[in-house]
């Protein structure tokens, strides 16, 4: 179903689509961007094993500072280089104010078909529904889906494509991601 750009947005916030979902997004070249005293990634998401301690999901790293990394000159490639959030990627399309720890929910990319996808993972927070506005509409116009989790449930917005994809992976009894 298509809707034009003075249609009520079919996500309920009685905008025109033009004033919510539909909104031209303008972003700013992104500067060089650094962590700073960002450790989102260090606060218990990412797997993997660090000079012999086990990272698991929910247990921070062993070698988390207080607003830093213990090791951050030292730590290894896997998983700490290879990993980077969408927010510190080069070219990010995700504003300042989507830094982890301040959004409280990291952006991590990923692939779908061999395009940009995104996941939404709790930094200290479910993704609320204006961040989900926000993602709704950059996904309408950039064709890049996401997923996220609210309440332990997980979901995925994207293309109709996308969409139908996921939903057979539910019925299947697959996990989304």
């Amino acid at each position: 179903m298509s809707v034009g750009r003075n249609d009520p947005c079919p996500y309920g916030s009685g905008k025109k689509y033009k004033k919510c979902c539909g909104a031209v997004i303008a972003l700013a070249p992104v500067e060089q961007r650094h962590c700073g005293t960002c450790t989102a990634c260090c606060d218990g998401w990412v797997e993997g094993t660090i000079r012999g301690y086990e990272m698991k999901e929910g247990v921070p790293c062993h070698f988390r500072g207080d607003g830093c990394c213990t090791i951050y000159d030292e730590r290894p490639q896997e998983p700490c280089r290879r990993f980077i959030c969408g927010w510190l990627a080069k070219s990010s399309p995700f504003p300042d104010s989507f830094r982890p720890d301040r959004l409280g929910v990291m952006i991590v990319g990923t692939k779908w078909r061999n395009r940009p996808a995104y996941i939404l993972r709790s930094a200290g927070r479910d993704p609320d529904e204006q961040l989900l506005t926000w993602m709704r509409s950059f996904s309408t116009q950039s064709g890049a889906p996401f997923f996220y989790e609210q309440k332990g449930e997980r979901f995925g917005f994207g293309p109709p494509e996308f969409q139908h994809e996921m939903l057979m992976k539910l019925e299947s009894g697959e996990r989304l991601w």
